[in-house]
């Protein structure tokens, strides 16, 4: 008896070999697809809160070297020190631009992309900044305004 054993695997045993090994790969397939989407999620969402920090940051500094400023009708007006006119902070079409000059003026400096509201208002010496964007998430941010920008007597 001993001369008559199979040496070699079966066709079964390669079968149920080859049905755990696609199994396995399967699971793992599924967990790593689902980490990706997850990465890209996650890397969409820090990229969206870096760009908003930066617009915070531009506008901010936009109202702070500005020799006086005006908030209305969702808009920021920034005189310039050089007086040679006024800067504009608004949402036009879904973007949060930066015109220089004039309110119409059609060349812009882009602040922000893929916004859906931009809301900005003033109470006293404090600016409440609220921002939008195209997925739903809102960002909310205050600056506080030296009293000499929001008199326009003293200039």
């Amino acid at each position: 008896m001993k001369g008559n054993a199979k040496k070699g695997f079966t066709v079964i045993e390669i079968l149920i070999t080859i049905s755990i090994i696609s199994i396995i790969t399967t699971v793992e397939i599924t967990a790593i697809l689902k980490y990706m989407k997850l990465n890209r999620m996650e890397i969409s969402s820090s990229r969206e809160k870096f760009y908003i920090d930066e617009a915070f940051m531009i506008i901010e500094n936009q109202i702070d070297s500005a020799k006086y400023i005006e908030i209305k009708d969702n808009m920021i007006a920034l005189n310039r020190y050089d007086n040679r006119g006024w800067d504009y902070i608004k949402n036009k079409n879904s973007t949060l631009v930066l015109s220089y000059g004039y309110n119409n003026y059609y060349t812009n400096n882009r602040i922000l992309k893929h916004i859906s509201d931009f809301k900005i208002t003033q109470m006293e010496n404090v600016c409440y900044m609220q921002i939008k964007t195209e997925k739903g998430n809102v960002y909310k941010k205050c600056f506080g305004i030296e009293r000499k920008k929001l008199r326009k007597d003293l200039y």
